[in-house]
């Protein structure tokens, strides 16, 4: 159902996940990036490819992993949860080697 409705009707899920990512809003964020990991989680290869092939969505899901988040800064917006979450699905989607956002 998901591979179906991924860009139709009026975007599909590939739209929504878009325009809650670039919102800025973090609980706009937090909704998309846990759609999109339980996505991913659900082991669909058909569907990691589709989300993969959206290079708006992993730069998305990769900037907000990127973010630096001081336990003191996490502030009452959670964006500390949400950048958790972006760098979850980013590791999920280059292969869940558990690399991303870990420092070298």
């Amino acid at each position: 159902m998901f591979v179906q409705d991924w860009f139709e009707p009026e975007g599909g899920i590939h739209g929504y996940l878009k325009r809650f990512l670039a919102s800025g809003d973090p609980t706009f964020q937090h909704i998309a990036i846990w759609t999109l990991l339980q996505l991913l989680e659900a082991d669909d290869t058909r569907l990691k490819n589709l989300i993969g092939q959206s290079t708006e969505i992993v730069t998305m899901i990769r900037n907000i992993a990127d973010k630096n988040i001081d336990s003191d800064d996490e502030g009452d917006d959670g964006e500390g949860e949400v950048v958790a979450l972006a760098r979850r699905s980013a590791d999920l989607l280059s292969g869940g080697n558990g690399t991303f956002g870990k420092v070298q």
